[in-house]
């Protein structure tokens, strides 16, 4: 498990999904944007979530989208982790299947809103599929909120091999690599990026990475190289960012700004709140220069530099401190 850790380890995309006004996939969108992030400094991607907008997806889209998404990371030598929830169990399972006949390194679902009781035969019944398994712990989106007991008994299902933690509680984090010094761990919010991986995350998963590629990665490898302070001005610029962005419905922000870069005329389907005059001219303008800004910046400190380990033996040694 030990390699497993290092090959999932890195900076992850939850691919959007584009679509037309007739709420169909806009095909030659989701190509230009898998090509745009397929980079050395991207490690894979994560395929239909919620960035993805896979709940508004019918099954053979979800099928279709996954086809072509894996077939282009494998070729690329990129992870591709197939998310398979936000559907009736039967549903998963056949995603999960196919997602794996197509070569898919593994697959994660967002868990079903029961008891943890029926949350776990969930997991046990995808695990079976014989397909890598990541739990999805997002309490915002199911109303659940685990902690160690809840999560421990997802974690031992043999199969799960990795959690994706969307919670603000990234102590989590610490506990779980402490208990389960194997188990693979994604940071899944981007505002807590930093403390994620300083708590014992291997690599993140986030929908803005889709227009920050190059500053996640930058902040990836200077945090597991033990180097922070190396990249504390990129960190605050960031999450200065992220904070002007979150005034308004961030997802809203994030749509206006990749309308505006031309990755997408949209990417989620209706029924949107989402208005694309929501965000006057010179706001947009402002952080379209902001997201370029970064981006060149965050390219300008990985010049020359090689990848790091998965982590630094800094982080290592603070996580046997607790």
């Amino acid at each position: 498990m030990g390699n497993d850790r290092q090959r999932f380890s890195g900076v992850v995309v939850p691919i959007v999904n584009p679509c037309k006004e007739d709420d169909r996939p806009d095909w030659e969108a989701l190509e230009r944007n898998a090509q745009r992030l397929l980079t050395p400094q991207i490690q894979g991607f994560y395929i239909n979530g919620g960035t993805g907008d896979a709940a508004s997806l019918t099954r053979q889209e979800r099928l279709d989208i996954a086809a072509y998404m894996v077939k282009a990371a494998k070729s690329a030598g990129k992870l591709a982790i197939v998310h398979v929830g936000q559907t009736t169990l039967r549903e998963a399972v056949l995603l999960a299947e196919q997602a794996m006949t197509l070569g898919a390194d593994a697959v994660a679902s967002i868990p079903p809103r029961k008891g943890w009781p029926q949350v776990a035969a969930y997991y046990r019944t995808l695990a079976a599929t014989g397909a890598p398994t990541f739990v999805y712990d997002i309490p915002g989106m199911t109303g659940m909120t685990p902690g160690m007991p809840e999560l421990r008994t997802l974690l031992e299902i043999p199969g799960v091999v990795g959690l994706k933690l969307s919670d603000w509680n990234v102590f989590l984090a610490c506990c779980i690599r402490r208990e389960f010094p194997d188990t693979i761990i994604y940071s899944g919010f981007d505002e807590m990026l930093v403390p994620g991986l300083l708590y014992g995350a291997d690599g993140c998963i986030g929908t803005w990475i889709n227009l920050l590629p190059k500053t996640y990665a930058a902040i990836y490898r200077r945090v597991c190289a033990g180097r922070i302070n190396e990249i504390l001005p990129l960190m605050r610029r960031f999450t200065t960012f992220l904070a002007v962005c979150n005034v308004r419905p961030p997802l809203n922000t994030f749509e206006s700004l990749m309308l505006a870069k031309g990755y997408a005329a949209r990417c989620f389907r209706n029924p949107s709140a989402w208005d694309p005059n929501e965000i006057d001219s010179r706001t947009t303008d402002l952080l379209c220069r902001t997201v370029d800004e970064l981006e060149a910046d965050a390219g300008r400190l990985m010049e020359n530099e090689e990848r790091p380990a998965v982590q630094s033996q800094r982080q290592e040694d603070a996580a046997a401190t607790f």
